[in-house]
């Protein structure tokens, strides 16, 4: 009876270590590796994110995306700080807003317009709260594209028009 808890436990550490050789890659044991700004900010990935921006890169170049539902498949470039909006990650948001992301009332009004346009309140308030306020522009954008490529075109940053799934 003393035996048969340690016997469980001791087959169970031995299961998860075998598997954790067989598959070292796994996301239970390993966070996925990423290979730009864009792929840390879409997979919430804060310390990622920083190292990139750590390493030199500018929080305010564009960077280059394609997603099916915010981009409709196409790659598009856009700021690292509107990805972080359309994407939903708050904690990247701030993370941008805290090292360097240029702020002031144009990029605000295109953040929060973003937002909004997604139905994101949580991150129109805290676009609000930053300063955001919506301007004119905001209700002459174009409706039928998917969001980002709206955004994208309105900048001059469309990339391909070809759908393309690679980011």
């Amino acid at each position: 009876m003393m035996a048969g808890p340690a016997l469980l436990a001791a087959l169970g550490v031995c299961a998860v270590e075998g598997r954790r050789v067989l598959q070292p890659q796994a996301a239970l044991f390993a966070a996925p590796f990423v290979f730009s700004l864009a792929d840390a900010i879409e997979r919430n990935d804060v310390d990622q994110a920083y190292a990139f921006i750590r390493a030199g890169q500018d929080p305010n170049q564009p960077i280059g995306v394609s997603n099916p539902i915010l981009t409709g498949g196409r790659r598009v470039l856009i700021s690292p700080l509107l990805w972080a909006v359309a994407t939903g990650r708050r904690d990247a948001l701030l993370m941008l807003l805290g090292y360097g992301a240029r702020w002031d009332a144009a990029i605000g009004a295109e953040a929060l317009c973003l937002a909004e346009e997604l139905g994101d309140g949580t991150t129109a308030a805290l676009l609000e709260h930053h300063g955001a306020r919506l301007d004119e522009r905001c209700a002459g954008r174009r409706r039928t594209d998917p969001p980002l490529v709206s955004f994208a075109a309105d900048a001059g940053f469309l990339l391909r028009d070809a759908p393309d799934q690679a980011r």
